[in-house]
């Protein structure tokens, strides 16, 4: 009887053991009631979600996810880079737009003045009999012998008014036979048509001369006006 049972216990562990078998892990039974077989299974499990075989390897849906995150990391990097830079950027134009807000307000203020003090002719022929201004030919000299100029200007070409404008009183009346104009006198700049004495404008303006103005019509324009008046005089 008892050699029955025993042979009986025997033969129902081997049955067990061969149902626990798994690959090359054999099942025992551990002091707590768990199987390695049943741990196994479970690692086996994760790494299965991780892309692994059962041998340990990678499987090729894993290599291809592994192989896909490869190649989204540097992208991704890039991304924060490109993040990390157009932050700085807006940060530092937003600095650069607060700190130049005076040189901006400076700027707008000789733009406004080199646009909004023109001159015309009529204007201009009144504030020459007032003898309030200095009106400044900022043509070649070349072209005033042979063209003509304003009566009462005086002969600043272009490329010497900033340097004229910065003279002592003395060399400045030894080389123009005029009395310097300060900086809150009356200047009004002319050419042939405009184009040189609003560029003489600006320069007299950014050297603070604010009271400088401009005739746009030039000596074209005072010319043909004079002529008409004239023939129409006779």
């Amino acid at each position: 009887m008892e050699k029955g049972t025993t042979s009986q216990g025997i033969q129902a562990a081997s049955s067990r053991c061969k149902v626990l078998k798994q690959g090359s892990f054999r099942s025992t039974i551990t002091p707590r009631g768990t199987t390695r077989f049943g741990r196994h299974q479970a690692r086996g499990r994760s790494r299965a979600r991780r892309g692994f075989t059962s041998g340990g390897r990678r499987s090729k849906s894993g290599r291809r996810k592994r192989s896909v995150a490869l190649r989204q990391e540097p992208a991704m990097v890039l991304q924060r880079l490109l993040l990390g830079s157009a932050r700085q950027a807006i940060l530092g134009s937003a600095e650069v737009a607060f700190w130049g807000l005076k040189s901006i307000k400076g700027s707008y203020h000789n733009f406004c003045t080199a646009e909004c003090k023109d001159v015309t002719y009529t204007e201009l022929k009144s504030l020459l009999k007032s003898k309030k201004i200095m009106l400044i030919d900022v043509r070649e000299t070349w072209e005033i012998l042979e063209y003509g100029k304003i009566p009462g200007s005086v002969n600043i070409p272009l490329d010497d008014v900033g340097k004229a404008l910065q003279m002592s009183p003395k060399d400045f009346k030894e080389k123009y036979n005029e009395v310097k104009p300060s900086q809150s006198d009356s200047l009004v700049f002319s050419c042939l048509a405009g184009v040189r004495s609003k560029k003489a404008l600006n320069t007299a303006v950014s050297l603070g001369f604010n009271s400088a103005q401009h005739y746009a019509g030039g000596w074209k324009e005072w010319a043909t006006y004079e002529f008409s008046e004239k023939k129409q005089g006779n």
